[in-house]
């Protein structure tokens, strides 16, 4: 699939996203898909479908004041400027607040503008080191393994931290070497038994410094059930579908 039949595919599911009608294995898509451009899930879309909902309860409306139009496209604004820029945005100047109904009329403006400021402060902006901690805190089904370096890579050390309920898990490594991305990447493989006898993609990666711990969130193509092993190889540029193994760095396994 190109770039451009990816963004379609991406615009798709974040419409369907907004109208809450995507399956599980649609929201997986989603995510991957957001991780492979680079786009963040946006609000804008769930702000709009909101704004809807609230015009079908009633027929009786109302033109919202040009103050607090101006307050939501300030607060859009804000939202955009932490997030990327391939952002939808709707016509805040058009929209309409119902009344006759007990969460409409001002209420439900202001039940709007709270959704639009705390959307601008979702943890989308965290750190992957915090958002392992949190995955740390949160998870009672956490998997830890502990990663070895191999051959060349031996000085390579660190922990995979997964959770299963989460579908989520992260990297913290150590004295993995710098790669140039134009030349090799490294990719991360997971052993799940319960799923295939084939390692389950787990995402492609860069190090850009060498010696400090860098934290690298796991990007799994398919879900996992109790993985028991994971491998990071160097392969080619934009990784491979199925890995020869010719240069294992580390492995982290029970």
């Amino acid at each position: 699939m190109n770039p451009s039949d990816l963004m379609i595919r991406f615009e798709e599911l974040s419409a369907g996203s907004a109208m809450g009608d995507l399956s599980r294995e649609e929201e997986r898509e989603f995510m991957i898909l957001s991780e492979e451009l680079g786009i963040s899930p946006d609000i804008s879309l769930d702000l709009l479908a909101t704004s809807c909902e609230l015009l079908l309860l009633d027929k009786s409306i109302e033109p919202m004041p040009a103050s607090l139009a101006a307050r939501l496209h300030q607060c859009a604004d804000q939202a955009a400027d932490s997030q990327t820029s391939h952002i939808v945005r709707p016509q805040v100047s058009t929209w309409r607040i119902v009344i006759g109904h007990p969460f409409t009329g001002w209420a439900a403006a202001a039940a709007i503008l709270v959704f639009v400021v705390m959307g601008s402060q979702t943890p989308a902006d965290l750190s992957p080191a915090s958002e392992e901690a949190r995955l740390r805190s949160e998870a009672t089904d956490l998997i830890e393994r502990n990663f070895e370096g191999l051959g060349t890579f031996k000085d390579t050390t660190g922990r995979v931290t997964w959770s299963d309920s989460q579908q989520k898990g992260y990297m913290t490594l150590s004295g993995i070497p710098v790669n140039d991305p134009k030349k090799a990447q490294y990719q991360l493989w997971i052993v799940d038994p319960k799923r295939d006898e084939a390692p389950v993609d787990g995402g492609v990666f860069d190090i850009s410094t060498d010696g400090s711990p860098v934290v690298v969130p796991i990007v799994a193509k398919l879900s996992l059930t109790n993985p028991q092993a994971f491998v990071i190889t160097l392969e080619q540029p934009g990784g491979v579908v199925k890995s020869k193994q010719e240069q294992v760095v580390a492995l982290a396994k029970n």
